[in-house]
């Protein structure tokens, strides 16, 4: 197997990626802008007219693109190599970095009064799944080094997850399963990033035209407005599409990933993505916090504008006073620890 040379920096635009997505799980928590329905209300247009909008913001399929570039992320300083992980490193860089950020945004959840149950249930699933993936990584690529590849690891957490998804096979949505469960079903979503960081370690960049990557991000859209829409109007619910949306995605960020050693990114918008993860995590409250201070703000397009503008500009503060700093510190105690455990092993060696 032929190793490419290690990438050094961020990844070409997955961080685009991962604000666009954040950008959808808010819009889809009823923060969509206002829709202008010209049909007569109760009408066959009126009503399909509502269920096309409807399902233009599913955030669902965006978490399973997070999960994706989360699994690529975590294994790729790792892919196609046995470089040693030193454990207290990489948990105190994992955990630090998303739990502190967490912690805060509970609290500040609390304090606005909204409930930690809906909370909970819009994000905090998918974050404690985060957290159990980290946990288990280092397992995980244990067996990969010891089978060779990924194929058999992700096929058993494919049968794992349809398994748990047919104990309640009408369930909508994926924290239906509790937080013992909800894991799993995420798992092969996450395992696939895994799969697709050993793909661009070990294979060349594929030429990607502009017209031919917009054909795999609309082909994306149409299936996550397709896995919305068996959501809410058939008896198939995100558990059975999105597993199955995840390999789509890894397919598409493969295209994306080469796209962009092509064409850069913009500049803003990987900026943006810097702190998509505080626009994750606090959009909720602050979107809160803004009905409460402007309850008397007519309910209309303008008044969406100013509330997007408020949320993203909390939100990048938030980033600036919570975020950045956590990552700050992330780095600085897995420096202090890597060297700590290389010490250990300088001494039993000697």
């Amino acid at each position: 197997m032929k190793i490419l040379p290690a990438a050094t920096g961020r990844v070409r635009g997955l961080d685009s990626v991962r604000f666009i997505c954040a950008l959808w799980v808010f819009f889809g928590h009823e923060a969509e802008p206002k829709l202008w329905d010209p049909f007569a209300p109760g009408s066959v247009l009126s009503r399909s007219l509502h269920a096309l909008w409807g399902n233009l913001w599913p955030g669902p399929a965006a978490v399973i693109v997070f999960f994706v570039i989360s699994g690529f992320c975590i294994h790729f300083p790792y892919a196609a190599s046995r470089r040693q992980l030193y454990l207290k490193e990489f948990y105190a860089r994992r955990f630090l970095r998303i739990l502190g950020p967490a912690a805060v945004a509970i609290l500040l959840s609390a304090f606005i009064g909204l409930g930690l149950a809906v909370f909970e249930y819009s994000i905090l699933w998918s974050l404690l799944a985060e957290l159990i993936y980290y946990g288990c990584y280092p397992a995980l690529r244990a067996l990969q080094l010891r089978f060779g590849s990924w194929r058999g690891i992700l096929t058993v957490s494919y049968a794992i997850a349809f398994a748990i998804a047919a104990t309640n096979s009408s369930a909508p949505y994926y924290p239906s399963y509790g937080p013992g469960l909800n894991w799993l079903l995420g798992l092969p979503c996450w395992l696939l990033g895994c799969v697709l960081a050993e793909s661009i370690r070990t294979t060349p960049p594929r030429a990607v035209g502009r017209v031919s990557i917009w054909v795999w991000r609309a082909a994306v859209f149409g299936a996550a407005w397709t896995s919305s829409f068996m959501r809410f109007h058939t008896p198939i619910g995100d558990p059975w599409t999105l597993t199955f949306f995840g390999v789509l995605v890894a397919l598409w960020l493969r295209r994306e990933i080469d796209f962009r050693r092509q064409v850069a990114p913009w500049r803003w918008l990987e900026w943006a993505g810097l702190w998509s993860y505080s626009l994750y995590l606090v959009h909720l409250p602050i979107g809160a916090l803004f009905a409460e201070l402007f309850p008397r703000m007519a309910s209309n397009n303008l008044r969406w504008m100013v509330m997007v503008l408020f949320v993203l500009v909390v939100c990048y503060l938030f980033y600036l006073v919570v975020e950045r700093p956590s990552h700050a510190l992330a780095k600085k105690a897995a420096r202090a620890l890597r060297a700590e455990s290389q010490a250990e092993i300088g001494a039993s060696a000697s």
